[in-house]
């Protein structure tokens, strides 16, 4: 049997994600996931590829606020007054939209602890960012992660390539919203359509990935290298390295209180 064995949400992208036993699902992906994001004076994303630290900053949800730290370190992030909130243009990848700015007191606090100039901004339920058409239905919408919604990895993959490494990693590399048990290793590459309770979800695109599995997700230090190189032998294609699939939800919006939990069956069709 196919389960559900964990999830996480990133509410910031590139920070620090939160692993749940239950969520809820919207047009975006899993709720609250990616819905913030850290952006330059230009308005383009910012990443761990271009700043490690942003690894070490934890988020939480509390009463339906986000809350940042690092060591000793705390801050509410405010609520976004969708109204009146100041737009800017952003751009992640190809896509430009516009996005709410949170707080200057946010940006400042980022600012100081990443040494960079950054600012917080907020996506809104009315966003329309469209997902690549090549692999969704128009009106298929994805939040600030970088092209799909959802991320699922089996622990199976992790285990075959810890299998190769001088030292065991943790999932957390990989960043995965859904991790699953009962497959073999890599079946999700095959993976087509799939179910969750009454959810339906299409498997659309292998994962192409980045050096961010490098880098330690609890101090924000690139310290495997030996990672990129290992996938590099057996799981490149066409000169991509790939490693998880990408999944849509196809009926998020017919649902009553869609929402998916850990030792949910997986059902593949």
């Amino acid at each position: 049997m196919i389960k559900i064995s964990e999830l996480y949400i990133y509410p910031v992208k590139s920070l620090s994600g939160i692993q749940i036993q239950t969520s809820e699902l919207t047009p975006f992906g899993l709720k609250y996931d990616r819905r913030w994001m850290l952006v330059d004076a230009n308005g383009r994303f910012i990443t761990q590829r271009e700043n490690a630290r942003l690894a070490t900053i934890q988020t939480q949800i509390q009463d339906n606020q986000l809350v940042l730290s690092y060591q000793n370190s705390e801050i509410q992030v405010p609520d976004v007054d969708e109204k009146n909130a100041e737009q800017i243009e952003v751009t992640i990848w190809k896509d430009s939209f516009n996005a709410m700015l949170v707080s200057n007191e946010v940006d400042e606090w980022l600012s100081d602890y990443l040494n960079m100039n950054c600012r917080l901004v907020y996506m809104s339920d009315n966003t329309q960012r469209q997902i690549d058409t090549d692999y969704a239905e128009k009106n298929q919408f994805v939040s600030f992660a970088d092209g799909f919604p959802i991320l699922l990895v089996s622990q199976s993959s992790l285990d075959d390539l810890n299998s190769r490494l001088t030292q065991k990693i943790n999932i957390n590399r990989f960043r995965p919203n859904i991790v699953v048990t009962g497959t073999n290793a890599y079946a999700e590459d095959d993976w087509s359509e799939l179910s969750v309770n009454e959810l339906n979800f299409k498997a659309v695109k292998k994962c192409a990935r980045c050096i961010i599995p490098s880098i330690n997700q609890t101090s924000g230090v690139q310290d495997r290298k030996e990672i990129i190189a290992v996938l590099n032998q057996y799981r490149k294609i066409d000169k991509k390295i790939y490693f998880g699939q990408n999944v849509i939800c196809q009926n998020v919006g017919k649902i009553s209180c869609p929402s998916i939990s850990c030792g949910d069956l997986i059902n593949l069709k």
